[in-house]
């Protein structure tokens, strides 16, 4: 498995270059990052220039986030959407083959409407990112404390199985999250029951130690300082066959108050050590 890093971990405020600085220097083959600031660079100076970003670090661009907002009003998407053809071609060109978006656990509309324009929209975004040999994956959201609002919306493994189904494109399937594997209920047996074509992309974090059901989505630990199963989970994803990127998303108070450089070193030691002792 290939161990990449995600800007959470270190901090959104860390500037782009120094963010590809730290995980370079920590030794990470492959960062998690959105599209923009490439694009960015392209548009400045050529595609080359934001090819070269990642090659003179020895750095490949695992995934990107979905570029285009869709949970908000139709107009919003679709101006975004004009753009991901550009951005998917860039992503291409980099070498790029995933790209990942997330689910909210609720909402205040009714859930069929709501359900149904998310299926359309991100539809529409899957087919304009296949177009570009790029795989889409799609993450639930588990915490029960996250699921504030008026109705429940999607927050375990088989509900977002179904809504990937309803959309429809061969090249649609999971974000799978281990904080989200862990605080939805899911098992050993769920991902057995898996094939690694339906797994887009991998997050690793854990969990401090409390029930399920109060964990917080934005406290999470780096992997092995928490109670997840993540030897199981990581020998279990073997099983099936997925052996591609793993990033780091740990969301924390105290992790982004360091230098990025010193984030990036303790991630990389952590994904190691728990990548080592679960696939020896």
């Amino acid at each position: 498995m290939i161990p990449a890093l995600n800007p959470v971990t270190t901090g959104k405020h860390v500037p782009f270059l120094d963010f590809l600085d730290a995980a370079s220097a920590a030794g990470f083959p492959a960062i998690d990052y959105p599209i923009l600031p490439f694009s960015q660079t392209a548009e400045r100076q050529s595609k080359e220039a934001a090819r070269e970003l990642l090659l003179a670090r020895n750095l490949v661009l695992g995934s990107f986030g979905l570029p285009v907002e869709f949970r908000r009003d139709e107009n919003t998407f679709l101006s975004e959407l004009k753009d991901l053809p550009k951005h998917a071609a860039l992503a291409k060109h980099l070498g790029v083959t995933r790209c990942c978006t997330w689910l909210f656990p609720a909402t205040d509309e009714p859930v069929a409407e709501y359900t149904c324009r998310f299926i359309r929209r991100l539809r529409e975004c899957a087919k304009i990112l296949g177009e570009y040999g790029i795989r889409f994956g799609i993450e639930w959201v588990g915490p029960k404390t996250s699921r504030t609002l008026k109705y429940d919306f999607i927050h375990t493994m088989p509900g977002a199985l179904e809504l990937i189904d309803a959309i429809g494109e061969k090249n649609v399937g999971l974000l799978f999250d281990s904080f989200h594997w862990f605080t939805s209920y899911a098992a050993k047996e769920d991902i057995l029951a898996l094939t690694a074509d339906q797994i887009i992309l991998v997050h690793i974090n854990d969990a401090p130690n409390k029930p399920a059901d109060e964990q917080i989505d934005s406290e999470r630990l780096l992997p092995g300082e928490g109670i997840i199963d993540l030897k199981t989970m990581l020998t279990s994803l073997k099983q099936i066959g997925y052996d591609s990127f793993v990033s780091v998303e740990t969301f924390s108070k105290e992790l982004p108050l360091l230098p990025p450089d010193e984030v990036a070193l303790k991630t990389k030691a952590a994904v190691d050590r728990v990548i080592f002792e679960s696939l020896p």
